[in-house]
């Protein structure tokens, strides 16, 4: 009896869910792979030693393992960005408004947020702050490639559009987006519990990102902003450094 119920709720509620939900999860998925260095394990798995690789060649292989990841995402969303670009050039006054109030909104508590933060702290920037920056010190092109790039289209294809398929309710989103957006920038370089501080600062940004998704239901409009956000920054470093 428990085995019929079980079942039938698979087949009436689950596999429906599944079904309409399976680009959102396999893009979070996808996502995990690319965290993780699938493919570039997927080469090591072969017995080839990428650290022994010269440097050039080296960054090579992880700029092309992240294009491989990238247009996966793009062929799969295919249509609904090209109709996001259809939709920004229809509207585009519109839009361009609302897409930089939201991105000026997102600076300020950011900067203010990471200014008081680093009051507290005594440090001048997030630990992933300071080991991008390094990283843009070794490998510039690479880096700029990276973050203007790949960094923007799966973010906001995994914080955003994903989570927004996938939670239905606008400001649960939008806190929800905002604080994993937080939290990824945060996890994998902390060094002491007060660094989870910096989710504020970084989930600010993802939520004025997630707001403007829901206010236009338009997933390019972020993808650029965050674009456009991610090599102005890179940019002044590379310059600066």
């Amino acid at each position: 009896m428990t085995d019929d119920i079980i079942a039938n709720f698979y087949n009436k509620h689950l596999k429906k869910w599944f079904k309409k939900n399976y680009k959102y999860l396999l893009t979070i998925l996808i996502y995990i792979l690319y965290q993780g260095n699938f493919i570039i394990s997927l080469i090591s798995s072969f017995g080839i030693n990428i650290s022994k690789i010269p440097r050039i060649p080296r960054i090579f292989c992880f700029a092309i393992s992240d294009l491989i990841y990238i247009l996966i995402i793009l062929l799969m969303f295919k249509k609904e960005i090209i109709k996001g670009l259809k939709d920004l050039k229809k509207h585009f006054v519109d839009r361009a408004l609302i897409s930089i109030n939201c991105w000026i909104v997102g600076c300020i508590i950011m900067t203010a947020s990471s200014f008081l933060i680093s009051l507290v702290l005594k440090q001048n920037v997030s630990t992933n702050e300071a080991l991008v920056r390094e990283s843009i010190k070794i490998a510039p092109l690479y880096m700029l490639f990276t973050c203007s790039i790949i960094a923007p289209i799966f973010e906001e294809m995994v914080f955003r559009r994903s989570l927004y398929g996938l939670i239905k309710f606008k400001w649960l989103f939008i806190l929800v987006s905002g604080l994993g957006f937080g939290l990824l920038h945060v996890l994998g370089s902390y060094s002491n519990p007060l660094d989870f501080l910096y989710i504020i600062p970084y989930g600010s940004m993802g939520c004025c990102f997630a707001y403007l998704l829901t206010k236009t239901n338009n997933i390019t409009l972020p993808i650029i902003i965050h674009m456009i956000h991610n090599t102005i920054l890179v940019i002044v470093q590379i310059i600066g450094g």
